[in-house]
Order: structure tokens, then sequence, then C-alpha cells
């Protein structure tokens, strides 16, 4: 019995193995690139055949198997749901800003005929080559939308957007017609992201210093240096250093340490070091308008070495409280010129070296600029006026 089974069992087990290897060895793999173009045929079939419902189970698994943070997915989203008058503010999310960019340098590669970065990395344009039938059928059918919807609408910025013209979204979209969407909304937290570093500051001062009370027999001197420092949305932080020199206009009395006999001089050489605070009253078209205050030292030289008498040096310091007001012209996003006035709290008696009382000001033109390239690179390519 056992030599017949054996047989009978063999002619279903082979045929059957026969049809497992036939699956198993020449099944094609489904990946996305494959998908992403059988999808886009197909969505393009059966939208100018005018069947939505179809076209919306073809983007729906299109969808599923390769994701919607593809940019050729998320357009035919947008574009199903302006045909079928059901657009809404839950199709956009943090993502869109991603895929408005990736829209955007795809137009580009076309414009220059450019398509290095498709070839380098076709599946972050999710494996629909620029300016293939998806791309001309997607614009026509945006630029035909256009005309359903009213100016002025988020619906009608999107057909404009993928259709004739897709540099101006992100121009439009800061505008207070559009604040109420989603997008606006995400574009305002992607700037504000940005806006949020600090920047590199750095200037060249130059002005003068005009004593005030018994220090103005000194006359005023000019005043130059550097500021170094960051600015972060109002507010600025800069370390400070200037020089003051030439002689003085009168001779004045020093004292030498450790002598109880005056001197007349009229040498001078001074300077100051100090950490200053910067707030922006007033920031807009290229116009700044700064209350500024600060903390220091400041000293000058009243008497020089003199070592074949064995004379030490005689130095007046003091500490510098000092508060103003500055202003900034920006030349662009990043150069300015400016202007500076401040008043300063001194006291050079402290040390003995003179007996000149007074406070002092401070009138300085300001050359500078501020940057951070991460920051105002974004920002540009996010067409945000950064400053003008």
């Amino acid at each position: 019995m056992k030599r017949f089974l054996l047989p009978i069992l063999m002619l279903f087990i082979v045929p059957a193995f026969g049809q497992n290897l036939d699956n198993l060895l020449t099944q094609l793999k489904s990946d996305c690139a494959t998908v992403s173009h059988n999808s886009a045929t197909y969505f393009k079939k059966y939208v100018e055949e005018n069947k939505l419902d179809s076209a919306k189970v073809i983007l729906n698994y299109w969808e599923s198997k390769c994701g919607n943070n593809r940019e050729p997915v998320f357009r035919a989203k947008m574009l199903l749901a302006l045909l079928k008058g059901e657009y809404n503010d839950s199709l956009t999310d943090q993502s869109t800003l991603n895929n408005v960019f990736n829209y955007k340098s795809r137009r580009d590669m076309i414009k220059y005929a450019n398509y290095v970065n498709y070839d380098q990395y076709p599946s972050y344009y999710g494996n629909i080559g620029p300016g293939e039938e998806f791309d001309t059928f997607t614009q026509k059918t945006a630029i035909r939308l256009k005309d359903r919807y009213n100016q002025g609408t988020i619906e009608q910025l999107w057909c404009e957007f993928y259709g004739d013209n897709s540099d101006t979204l992100l121009s439009k979209i800061q505008s207070e017609e559009y604040f109420h969407t989603t997008l606006s909304k995400e574009y305002h937290k992607t700037v504000k992201k940005y806006l949020d570093l600090s920047e590199f500051h750095s200037a060249w001062i130059f002005g003068t210093w005009i004593p005030t009370g018994k220090l103005s027999t000194l006359g005023v001197h000019p005043d130059v240096g550097f500021m170094l420092g960051s600015k972060r949305k109002k507010m600025n932080y800069d370390l400070v250093m200037t020089i003051k020199f030439l002689k003085t206009a009168n001779d004045y009395s020093a004292w030498r340490p450790k002598s109880d006999t005056a001197e007349l001089t009229n040498h001078f050489l001074g300077a100051y070091i100090g950490f200053e605070v910067g707030r922006d009253l007033y920031a807009r078209n290229g116009h700044e308008l700064q209350l500024i205050g600060g903390v220091g030292f400041d000293m000058f030289d009243a008497l020089e070495e003199d070592s074949t008498l064995n004379l030490e040096a005689a130095s007046a310091c003091s500490y510098n409280f000092n508060i103003g007001l500055g202003y900034r012209y920006y030349i662009n996003d990043n150069l300015y010129i400016g202007l500076r006035a401040k008043y300063n709290l001194v006291d050079y008696t402290l040390k003995h070296v003179t007996e000149l009382t007074g406070n002092t000001f401070s009138l300085q033109l300001v050359i500078g600029g501020v940057n951070n390239i991460n920051r105002n690179d974004n920002l540009k390519s996010l067409k945000y006026k950064i400053r003008k």
C-alpha cells in the first residue's frame, strides 16, 4: 500500500511546490519609484476622465506606499481637493513648507534645465522626474482651476503657486488677508524660529569725547574704537573699547602717586572699556532707534613717566555709568551706519590724580554690521524682509 501512496502524494505536492517557486522567484518588488510612476500615470488618467473617486483611490494607495511627505503626493492631494471643492486647512501642517520649497526647487530645475539635484536625490523629489507628464498635467490643471476661486483666497493662491507663478506664495502669505490660514501660521512659526537666533555684531566707532563742569578745561577729544557682541531680537549686547587722544586745550594740575606737589600738564591719552546693552525702541524699514546703557572702566593718562627724575606716571581712573540713544540705518540686511549719543557719569578724582570734576558726553558715528549666515539665508529663502 505504501508503494502506491508515495507516488500519489508526489503528484499533488510537486506541482504545488512549483507554483510557490513561481510566486517566489518571479514576483516583482513593489518599490516607491515604481508605485510613484504608475500612480502618477493613473492619477492623471482618472482626473482627465473626470473620475475623481477613482483618482482618490489611486492617491490613497500612492500615499500609503510612499507617504504624504513626498511632494508629488502632496501636490496631487491639494489639486484633487481643489478640483472637488473640498480644500480645507487640515491639508496643511508643519511639513507643508518643505513641500513648497521642494516644488520651487523642481521648477528651478525645469527653468534652468539643470537636473543634477534630481539625478542625485530622486527620492527627495518623489521619484517623479522634473518636467515630465505629471508636472505638465498638474500645472495646466492649476491654471485652469485659478479662475474658479476668488482673488485673495488661499485656494487661488495654491492654484497660482502650482500654475503659472510659483514665486509669489511666500511673499503673499505674509499679508494680513491670509493670517487666519494654517499655512500662514506655519510660515510665521518658521520665520520666528530663525528670527530668534542671535546675530554676531561688530562695529567701528568714530566720535568725540566732550567733558562738562571743571573737566571742560581738558577740551573736546577724538574718540575711536570698536564694538563686539551680539544682537538677538530687540536686544543688543556689546563689549565696547575706545581710545581718546590729543593734548588738552588748557594746562591742568595733576599729582603723581605719593606726591603732594601738583604739576601742570597738557598730556592726555584716555581709554574706555565697558559692557553695554541696547534695546530697540523702533525697528522698521531699515531704521532702528535704540535705548542704550552700560557700565565700564574709564581713565586717562595725566603725567608721563620720567625715568631721568625717577618719576612715576599718573593716570586718572574712574567708573563709567552711561545711558543714551543710538540710531542705525541699514544699507542692506547686514551693513549699517549709525549715530550714538551717551551721557557718562564719571569721577576722575578717585585716585587723587586730578581735582577736576564733571561728567562727559560721547557723540559717535558708528559703521558696523550684524550677521548670522544660517539665520539670514533661511529668512531670505522664506522671502522674509529682514530689515529693508
